[in-house]
Order: C-alpha cells, then structure tokens, then sequence
C-alpha cells in the first residue's frame, strides 16, 4: 500500500507484526539493527513522547553503552534522514507523530475493536480475519532489544486471542467440520492453551468424530499433569463428561468481547440481555436455547485492549523535588527478583501526591499496559476504602465488568493477581491509612509496580514484602521561593518583607500555595504588612478552598493514642522550639516514653534526627502551638514531669526528662 500526503511529506508504513518492515511512499527504507530497534521502540508507543532515558532502557536494557544519551541522538539523526520529519524531538525525548503513519498492529487493534461492537457472529468472523491477515509471521521479527521482550509477549498473547474469538464465531455459525484443520494447527503450536482444546472438541464431536474429540482430551490432561500437575479446568472436564455421555453439546458461553458489544466495566449499568446466537442444527446438536449469563474467563484476550490511564491532572506550578524524581526512577530501574513497593511518606500537605503524580506521568511509558490510581481516602479514618472496595476499583480499571467482580475480597485479589501476571501496570495508592489496603494491591511480577503514598510510614509494610521508602521533606527556602514566584509573580517578592512570608510557609507546598494565592489576590496589599498578618496567624484558609495545613495534621493527630496526644501537646507548650531529646536509659518510663514519641514518628508529626533527638518542623511547630493551647488537662502530664524530675537516690542522670537542644534550637 502507497499512501502519499497531500501536502507532499512521505507516508510512512511500519509493519511489525511478522518481520520488521519499514516503507516510505511505498518503497522499503534500509535500516541498521540498531535503527530497526529505535523504530520499533517509538512505533510501539506512536504519538506518545518516550523519554531518552527509556529509550536507552528499552533499546540497550541495563547494560548501556558508553554516552548513551549521544548515542540515541545519533540514531535519531541517522532515522530521521530515512524517515523523514515522522520522527520529532518533544519533550522529555522523541516521538512518532501520529498523523501520517500507518502501522499494521493499530490496523489489526482496531479490526478487533470493531469485532467486540459487531452484531453477529458471521460479522464478528470477518473482522477478526481481516486483523489476522494484518500477520504475517513472529511479531518483532528481527528486533533484539532487551525492552522489546514484553511486547513480543504481549503481541503473541493478542494473536491468540482473536485465533480463540475467531474459532469461537465460526463455531457459533456452524462451521465446525471447516474448522477442524484450522484448529488442530492453532491447538499443536498452543499445546497448553485450553480454551482451544475445547474449541477443537467442539467441532470434533460436532462432525461425528467422538473418538478423536475424546483423544485431544486425554491428550490434553497428559500434558498438563506431566509440566503442570495440575487437570484442565472445570469447563473442559465438564464438556468431556458430556462427550462420554454422548448428550447433546451445548453452544459455548457468549464471548462478549468478539459477538457483541462489550459489557460495561464495574459500577456502570447492566447490559441489556443478548439475543439469541445463530446456531445451525446438526446431528448432535441440540435445539436452540438463550444462553444464560456467565462470567468470562477472568484475565481473556477480550480484555488485552483495556489499557486505564488513570493519572490525575499534575498539580499547578510544580516546583523543585528533583532529587526526589531522580531518587524515585533510579529505584524502578534497579533490577529486582521480587516484586516491590514504593512508599513515599509524610505529613498531610507537604506535597506526596504530587510529586507521586508528576513522576508517574514521565515514566509512564515504562507501563505500556496502563496505569491505575485509586484514592484510599486514609486522610479521613471513617470513609478509607476497606481492601475491598479497592480491589474492585482496580479490577473495573483493568476491564472486568461489574458482574463478573467477585463477592469477597480474597477472590478480588487473586483476579488482580491474574489480570496483572502478564501485565506492566503501573499501580498508584495514593493515601493509605494501613496494611490491609495496600497488601492485597502488590502485583505479583516485577513487570508491574505499586507506589504507595501515605502519611504514616508503615515500617511493617516491610515484613511483607520487599520496600523503599521515601520520605518527603519540606521544599528548600529557594524551591519555596519559587513557587510563591510562580503564583504572584517574581516583582511581588521584591521587598525583603518576602524573607518573612516565604518563612511562614516552612517549605510546606500546601501552606504556599494558600499564601499565594492570597497574596495574589490581593495586588493592593504590599508584602510588609502581608508578612505581618501572617505573623499573627497559625493557619491560613481560603473561602472556596476546604483545605489548610492545619486540616492535613489534624487527621494525623486524630489517630493518636490519648498519651502521645497529650505528649505532643506537651511538646507544643515546650520552650525548646524546633529540637528535643531524652534520654536513652532502659528504665520502664523511659521505654513508656519512646513508644509514645514513636507513635508522633510514624504520623510525621514529629522527626527523629539521631537516637533520643527529635526534630519539629516550622508548620508542625506551630500546629504542636496550637495544640498546646487548647490543652486544659495538665495534672497528669506535669506530675508525672515533676516527680520525674527529682531522681531517686543512686539515679542521677538516668530518670526521664524532656529537655530542650540547645544546639538544634
């Protein structure tokens, strides 16, 4: 095929579903192995910018040449003179622009998704044949970039899955002795697929050819038993019994995905009932009858073009967390044997979600089958999420329609598990309040990742399974003074006034994204007296805006034990400002004591800088302020300070005490 612009610029045909072949104006284009691959990676991800960083990832994997960056600008040269202006420098790398270029997997993609909406079974077949003739041979022929692996799967995986919704329609229509050759062939290259087994016993016993129908399922059953261990699957056992009992063989289930529109995923409204499939008599066939609603296999073909992209919008006027981005992506592609999780931890508003968001948007091409963010809500105890629910969400996500959810949460999880054993997802649990929502969301590959954000630090997620943990630190003085810029403009932090205002909001990104936008709002006001006004506030609140700093810490507050509360106000009413320590005896208070400044750790409200020192950030000492001043209850806390702060005699230097650092004040 020759298709030419009409402005004059070269079509471009990729085929990669066989033997990489590469035309322009219909003329095929020579490229080096090398350049082969580079097409191939772009291709795969057409109109989607890759970064240089993947694509030295997928083009060398970890074993990069010398300056590998130098050399993909060199291959971009060397295509781009072959290719023609297809191939465009954005943004954090290089893409295929979409327009202009045909490639035969988006051509067969989109015969199968015409396929899923068509309406009979004799339409349904001609477009799957139509997307099968779009092969003509192994995808990824000739392609030896270590990234590419996961593709040729994947593709491989798809073939069979329209080969399994062809046979299914022309069985539908009662081609079965037509089929027969077909099917053994696509059933001894797939010797352990059993949903072709099955199809190949169909046609067997629906062309008079008993014996050989049992055959392929004894045949079968050695296989599994002898690589596996394992017997085939209820339906295949349960078509074999009605072949030896010589009974009519039902139609198979209906294949929504490949005979008719496809249902809606969890949540949406039920589908209106089927009508009845076209199904010729033949001698062993019984009369029609409506097929009654059953589940599709979980994790089929039918689901391989649900691809979620879930990620939120980025925030507004990111600023700075380069550190934290680079420490992030260095940590995906660390080789690993085990699958992995990412928590990145700290107080409510300091910025976790959104520096989650804008890294997962720039890897995202790292997780071609999609990426999936759900919102544990652990900021609010009585509407998180149970493990449940999430999984739910999830499933709805990767395509499972809400009759096919199943009722508990056990089973949810293992069908997560199946859905994602073949999969690359990226999977975001943003908010966690506790274990049990995030266990049950580790994919169980190192093909798919799980990031969680949380503001605890859920030390006994490790117990589990393998973590990396960040914890995510106030924005620097200059990174803060950046966003107010960006927000009110550089000519508003002109004064010296602006020292005082960027101060006040401790490097919180929340707190300065409040005070920017009312400082913003206010051009009238000069930063002298903005700075002042803030000086005589503990918080800041917009009319329209629900959130404040304080509202973020107050959730982490409410989840303290009544002690640690009461400590932490404490801790407020202590003139020791940002620094504190204690001692580091064993004696019974003192281990009382550090179970409670634990319990202030593990909710970010409090930092530990080194054994029995602890350190108070700006935002987090005020609100310990604000704390302190609405305690009215002392009696406990200041008995227990004053008789703890005369030692017994033969105890001196070893009674509890909390004392301010003079050093880190």
């Amino acid at each position: 095929m020759e298709v030419i612009l009409s402005i004059g610029v070269r079509m471009l045909e990729i085929s990669l579903l066989g033997p990489i072949e590469v035309r322009a104006s219909g003329r095929i284009v020579s490229l080096s192995p090398l350049e082969r691959n580079l097409l191939t990676v772009l291709a795969l991800s057409k109109g989607t910018a890759m970064s240089t960083e993947r694509i030295i990832d997928r083009l060398w994997g970890e074993r990069h040449p010398a300056a590998p960056r130098s050399r993909v600008q060199g291959l971009v040269s060397a295509v781009r003179r072959k290719v023609g202006g297809a191939l465009v420098t954005r943004h954090p790398g290089y893409l295929l622009e979409a327009g202009g270029i045909v490639v035969d997997l988006d051509e067969c993609e989109d015969l199968a998704r015409r396929a899923r909406r068509a309406g009979s079974p004799g339409e349904v077949a001609g477009l799957l044949r139509q997307a099968l003739r779009q092969w003509r041979g192994e995808p990824l022929d000739g392609v030896s970039a270590p990234g590419i692996e996961t593709d040729r799967v994947r593709l491989v995986e798809l073939r069979i899955g329209l080969l399994e919704q062809l046979f299914a329609a022309e069985l539908a229509l009662g081609h079965h002795a037509e089929l027969v050759s077909e099917l053994a062939a696509a059933a001894a290259a797939n010797p352990l697929r059993e949903e072709l087994a099955g199809q190949l016993m169909r046609a067997l016993y629906r062309s008079n050819r008993r014996a050989d129908a049992l055959r392929v399922y004894q045949d079968l059953r050695a296989r599994l038993a002898e690589e596996l261990g394992t017997d085939p699957c209820a339906d295949l056992r349960e078509l074999h019994a009605t072949i030896l009992r010589g009974e009519p063989v039902p139609p198979p289930p209906p294949r929504p995905s490949a005979a008719g529109p496809p249902e809606p995923v969890a949540g949406s409204p039920p589908p209106a009932p089927p009508g009845l499939p076209r199904q010729p008599l033949g001698p062993l066939a019984p009369p029609p009858r409506a097929p009654q609603p059953q589940p599709t296999p979980a994790g089929g073909p039918e689901r391989a073009e649900v691809r979620p992209a879930q990620l939120p919008a980025s925030v507004g006027h990111f600023t700075g967390r380069d550190s934290e981005l680079a420490a992030l992506t260095r940590a995906i592609r660390r080789p690993v044997d085990e699958p992995r999780v990412l928590l990145v931890s700290g107080p409510g508003g300091i910025g976790k979600t959104a520096l989650v968001v804008q890294w997962a948007r720039s890897i995202a091409g790292r997780y071609p089958d999609g990426q999936i963010f759900i919102d544990l809500h652990g900021r609010m105890p009585r509407e998180s999420l149970p493990a449940g629910t999430a999984l739910g969400l999830a499933l709805g996500a990767l395509g499972v329609t809400r009759r096919e959810v199943p009722e508990t949460a056990d089973e949810r999880s293992a069908l997560f598990r199946t859905l994602l054993s073949r999969r690359q997802v990226l999977v975001i649990a943003d908010d966690a309040a506790g274990l049990d929502q995030l266990l049950p969301l580790v994919p169980p590959t190192t093909a798919s990742q799980l990031v969680a954000t949380s503001r605890r630090r859920l030390a006994a997620l490790a117990a589990h399974h393998a973590v990396q943990a960040f914890q995510v630190q106030p924005l620097s003085p200059q990174d803060t003074r950046n966003l107010l810029a960006r927000i009110v403009g550089p000519h508003r932090l002109r004064e010296s006034a602006a020292a005082r205002v960027v101060q006040w909001c401790g490097g919180w990104p929340l707190a300065t994204r409040l005070v920017g936008t009312k400082l913003a709002a206010r051009h009238w006001q000069s930063m002298a007296s903005f700075a002042n006004e803030l000086d005589d506030l503990a918080d800041l609140v917009l009319d329209d805006d629900p959130r404040s700093v304080r509202a973020a810490l107050l959730s982490a507050h409410e989840s303290l034990s009544p002690a640690a509360a009461h400590l932490f106000a404490r801790i407020g009413r202590h003139p020791s400002g940002q620094s504190l320590s204690y001692p580091t005896t064993a004696e019974p208070p003192i281990r009382q004591l550090r179970g409670l400044l634990d319990e202030l750790v593990a909710v970010h409200l409090l930092v530990e800088v080194g054994h029995g020192r602890y350190h108070l950030h700006d935002v987090v000492r005020r609100f310990a302020r604000q704390c302190g001043a609405e305690l009215t209850d002392l009696d406990a806390v200041d008995e227990w300070v004053s008789h703890r702060g005369s030692p017994a005699p033969g105890a001196t230097g070893r009674m509890a005490r909390l004392a301010p650092d003079s050093h880190r004040i």
